[in-house]
């Protein structure tokens, strides 16, 4: 059985990084309010 690896966003603004398979498309950083379109995805590893 294939574990899923879950993937990293940081928020560009503050730093924040969401951890989840895919970013929601209305996904709104919980520390400064930034919009979907304001994370990167980073490297885990």
């Amino acid at each position: 059985m294939e574990e899923k690896k879950l993937k990293s966003y940081r928020c560009t603004l503050c730093g924040f990084i969401y951890k989840g398979e895919e970013l929601p498309d209305d996904y709104v950083c919980p520390i400064c309010g930034a919009s979907k379109d304001m994370f990167e995805e980073v490297d885990d590893e």
